[in-house]
């Protein structure tokens, strides 16, 4: 068997390759999910205590997970059926950025967000932080319901208005 002749091009081809195919990896990184821990309420909630108000209908499903994000992670484009409560853990100064179809926020960490509703969000690590960020996420959702439901990217143009057409 004979092997092609190995030329200073063809090493130079061979890494711009390589080199391509680790940009596709990081670019494409994404967060590193814990296990989900679902149970189903025992009861429909309906309170009203305290300044925080929350009612259920029908079966609802809890589930509990950890995500850590490490710089560069991105979660992509995705929506959550029913309610996701949001806690960011990590070093001070550090933060995630969130997509929430057309509006952008930093959340810092030690503070908390959430997500409703069938409208596309992704949550991002930006490369500048320095450490590892996890999330602590609570999902709320219709029993059965999948916890995420990958999507498309929203249509927004530069003043963050979404331009979609309408149906």
């Amino acid at each position: 068997m004979r092997f092609p002749r190995i030329t200073p091009v063809r090493v130079v081809l061979l890494l711009l390759t390589a080199g391509a195919f680790a940009a596709v990896g990081i670019a494409l990184a994404a967060p590193a999910p814990g296990p989900q821990h679902r149970g189903t309420l025992v009861q429909r909630i309906r309170a009203h205590s305290d300044g925080v108000h929350m009612h259920t209908h029908g079966s609802t499903d809890l589930i509990a997970q950890d995500i850590v994000y490490h710089p560069g992670d991105q979660s992509g484009w995705h929506y959550h059926p029913g309610l996701v409560l949001v806690q960011v853990d990590g070093p001070a100064g550090e933060f995630l950025t969130f997509h929430d179809k057309c509006h952008v926020f930093n959340i810092p960490t030690g503070q908390s967000f959430y997500e409703t509703g069938h409208k596309p969000g992704l949550l991002e690590s930006p490369s500048s932080n320095t450490t590892d960020i996890t999330v602590h996420v609570m999902y709320v959702l219709p029993t059965g319901a999948p916890a995420r439901i990958n999507t498309d990217p929203p249509n927004c143009d530069h003043h963050g208005h979404n331009h979609q057409p309408h149906r």
